[in-house]
């Protein structure tokens, strides 16, 4: 296929998990896991939680693994401390007991062994030239959603819920417990914005109706809880504008929502490709998207910004270089899109790169198109 006039794209990056640590790590070990008290399912499918620990710091993360409509498994990973959800495992893969994958947006590699009953894995989480130990262990699916043995109100607990308006979708998680003066204290989180912990006022329940106020975002909540506790029914006022929102039991965040990412079939040709960097002897990994017809065609490379990028430059979730390229390509125009290098499937050292090193993956990616 021959190629015209190629461009180049450049992006800025957002790096959430920045940097690598440079303080020793206190190791960590399963010595406190108990099992479960049921017998967990012998997949890798569910939610996993575990802690980072680096000297004084410890970040809290869990692993959401479920099955992609083609029957492979997908994941996502969040990061609580940060208030950043739902940022997008690349390269899952299961090997019998063993587990590898990658979090490509922000240069991440974890190996690990699953236990024999399923219940934990145990393995290294590798960012930069550090890596640290990492248990991750089951959670029961809900736990943690329901009231608690100590509660004084049927609100207690944890709580989704997702506001639609003007064609955009917040999701948010609620916090509900009580101080030691009996009185009710709750919190919210707005993971799709990365805010956490957004204190409520004039928390209170009565009989069944439930009542908070957030004042840093100028909203008030009221909602009836239905008889099984497991729903709350209400209207979100925000700034005199009224809204129906519904609470439901849980301490899984909704299934994040990304209309903007396009969909196959494509109607245009995809291929996964390679192409040698010589100077560098380094390998890139990329897509190819390329229009319907016999071309030739106009092209683009998308060249991604500083950070760790994989090929779709993605970010807590967004795959802005994906939405981009397939826009550009039902457009008539041919679109090179890669990993740089020692991301994804690119090989390399990404830390070890220069501004000057990426240039000159950046030209080698223009000599594959010119071939």
């Amino acid at each position: 296929m021959k190629v015209i006039r190629i461009g180049f794209v450049l992006a800025a990056a957002i790096l959430f998990l920045g940097g690598s640590f440079s303080v020793p790590a206190k190791a960590q070990t399963p010595a406190n896991h108990k099992p479960p008290l049921s017998k967990p399912p012998a997949t890798l499918e569910g939610n996993w939680a575990g802690s980072l620990e680096a000297g004084d710091a410890v970040l809290h993360v869990v692993l959401h693994v479920s099955k992609a409509q083609d029957g492979s498994l997908k994941a996502t990973i969040d990061s609580l401390d940060q208030g950043v959800y739902g940022i997008e495992v690349t390269d899952l893969t299961q090997n019998g007991s063993e587990l590898r994958f990658s979090v490509s947006s922000v240069g991440v590699l974890y190996e690990g062994k699953i236990f024999a009953d399923h219940s934990g894995i145990q393995g290294v989480w590798s960012q930069g030239n550090v890596g640290l130990p990492l248990f991750f262990h089951r959670q029961v699916a809900g736990a943690g959603a329901g009231k608690p043995a100590d509660a004084i109100a049927s609100a207690e607990g944890v709580w989704q819920a997702a506001l639609e308006a003007n064609g955009l979708r917040l999701r948010f998680q609620l916090h509900v417990t009580h101080d030691d003066k009996k009185q009710l204290v709750a919190a919210l989180d707005s993971p799709d914005q990365g805010i956490s912990g957004m204190p409520a006022v004039k928390v209170s329940q009565k009989l069944t109706v439930f009542h908070f106020e957030i004042p840093v975002v100028d909203s008030v909540y009221e909602g009836t809880i239905n008889p099984t506790k497991s729903m709350i029914n209400g209207i979100w006022t925000q700034a005199g504008i009224t809204r129906n929102l519904k609470f439901e039991r849980s301490d899984q965040l909704l299934e994040l929502v990304r209309p903007q990412n396009p969909a196959r079939p494509y109607p245009y040709r995809e291929e996964q490709v390679t192409f040698a960097n010589p100077k560098a002897q380094v390998s890139l990994a990329g897509t190819l998207t390329v229009p319907p017809g016999s071309g030739p065609f106009p092209a683009a490379i998308l060249v991604a910004g500083s950070g760790p990028q994989d090929r779709d430059e993605t970010v807590a979730g967004h795959r802005p270089f994906l939405v981009l390229a397939d826009y550009l390509t039902r457009k008539g125009i041919a679109v090179l899109r890669y990993d740089k290098r020692g991301i994804g499937k690119s090989t390399g050292s990404f830390d070890q790169a220069t501004s000057e090193d990426f240039a000159s993956d950046a030209a080698a990616a223009l000599a594959y198109l010119k071939s």
